[in-house]
């Protein structure tokens, strides 16, 4: 790796390490907001929707802007409309504006969502692992704001410096990222991925795709339903609140050593879907025994284990399968991908706010259902997704696979051309049809999906057309 690429990566990952500390400051700083905006706690949760809306609003717009006009003015998007939320936050006094900074913070992470993962798919073979590494930056930002809050408070100190040390790590890469080449770094890698995009069928593909957007939903639901609600969830049904509490915590800690496992798994393994089978099937399991066990330590096990498979990194595993499914647009489809995500964090909490007003149901068992929907789209992408080629080695042994199936269909093919002997000897017709063998070149022109394939596929066809006339001479 260069040094213009190692400075992108480490640019872009510290991104991700402010949006950490972006996802929780307003929550970890929100009575001294509400002191300074003169308003109560309730009216100071209610801005923190505004994150929320800025996202939806944001994220096919920054996805176009990043497809038409570059990954690099999307990034200095979203790194400067962070910076200002960051800045102004802890200065401002006024609710309204309060509101429209967190419709900010959330334009920025639309910004950031919809230049980075296509970034990363671009830049590097292994844009799976980097993508689900940007999660364990997240989870570090996470793990740092908290005690900086707490620091601050303990001696005295303004509650505002919390905002100002990601205001200037964002400053200082925002001058670190301006001053990138970005588009020559990407333009060779881009190119050869527009070449090299997965082939399937139009039919796998639309089946796929569909589960893929589906995921971006139940990725983010079985999240936040977890999140949301197991604390409760343990308390009532007599759980210690020193349990029901540590049952969270378990998860974070499975949650950063899913990530750890999965980007080394898929950086020395070419085991993508196998895992992301695997782990959602873990999940499931995971999250069921929670739901059913009322022993203590059996559903601390199963939320370290929920928290290492479903928030390991399958999210990104799903969003960097559909980039490379669809190469052309990945601004556009990372942006609808998290608007799903984004549908998740509105819809959870109406739904399960219902649910917990009727007697009698197990508040957890919806989630269940949120993962066995997660789980057949993997079971999708199992079946119809092809091995990835990340080596010599595994491009020649796909090429022997498919050997293999030819060797079988050309046995059968010749099997007919018995058949298509016997006729022709019975009504005395000559073994050479040049009318037939020109309708059957034109068949292969029009099924041939890669028009750029045709010329070649209509002369390994004409060669077996021709050893089949000689295999018929041969006959008696």
């Amino acid at each position: 790796m260069n040094l213009t690429s190692a400075r992108l990566k480490t640019g872009l990952f510290l991104n991700y390490l402010v949006h950490g500390f972006g996802m929780i400051i307003l929550t970890q700083n929100l009575i001294q907001l509400a002191h300074n905006w003169g308003s109560t706690l309730t009216v100071a949760s209610f801005i923190l929707s505004g994150i929320g809306i800025g996202r939806l609003v944001a994220y096919l717009i920054m996805g176009f802007i990043s497809d038409q006009f570059g990954r690099k003015t999307t990034l200095l998007i979203g790194i400067s409309t962070y910076l200002i939320f960051f800045v102004l936050t802890p200065l401002n006094t006024s609710v309204p504006l309060a509101y429209a900074l967190s419709i900010v913070a959330g334009i920025a992470n639309s910004s950031l969502d919809s230049a980075t993962y296509p970034l990363l798919a671009e830049i590097s073979k292994k844009g799976t692992a980097n993508s689900v590494l940007l999660k364990a930056f997240i989870s570090v930002g996470e793990f740092i704001l908290p005690m900086i809050v707490l620091f601050l408070s303990d001696h005295n100190l303004w509650f505002g410096l919390s905002f100002m040390v990601p205001a200037i790590i964002l400053l200082l890469n925002l001058a670190n990222v301006a001053t990138l080449p970005i588009k020559d770094i990407a333009k060779q890698e881009a190119e050869e991925e527009q070449i090299q995009g997965l082939t399937i069928s139009k039919g796998k593909k639309l089946a796929l795709s569909s589960g893929l957007f589906i995921y971006g939903y139940t990725s983010m639901a079985v999240m936040i339903w977890f999140t949301q609600w197991v604390t409760i969830f343990a308390g009532k049904i007599g759980f210690t609140k020193t349990v029901a509490h540590l049952l969270l915590s378990l998860y974070s800690i499975g949650s950063i050593t899913g990530v750890i496992a999965v980007v080394i798994l898929l950086s020395r393994f070419n085991v993508k879907k196998e895992l992301f089978l695997a782990l959602n099937a873990i999940s499931l399991i995971a999250i069921t025994t929670i739901t059913l066990s009322q022993n203590q330590l059996l559903s601390s096990i199963a939320a370290f284990v929920f928290g290492l498979s479903a928030a390991g990194g399958l999210m990104q595993i799903a969003l960097n399968t559909l980039l490379a499914i669809f190469p052309k647009h990945k601004g556009m489809l990372t942006g609808t991908f998290f608007i799903f995500g984004s549908l998740a964090s509105f819809s959870v909490p109406i739904i399960t706010g219902i649910l917990i007003k009727t007697s009698g149901v197990n508040i957890m068992a919806g989630d269940i259902l949120v993962a066995l929907v997660g789980l057949l789209v993997a079971i999708v992408m199992f079946v119809t997704l092809p091995k990835e080629i990340n080596s010599l080695e595994d491009a020649r042994q796909s090429i022997n696979q498919i050997d293999r199936q030819l060797i079988h269909l050309l046995e059968e093919r010749f099997a007919a051309v018995d058949d298509v002997h016997r006729f022709k000897q019975v009504g005395q017709i000559a073994i050479q049809d040049l009318d037939r063998e020109q309708q059957v070149l034109q068949n292969v022109a029009k099924e041939t999906q890669n028009k750029d394939l045709v010329v070649y596929n209509q002369k390994i066809i004409q060669t077996i057309m021709d050893n089949s006339r000689q295999y018929q001479a041969s006959l008696k």
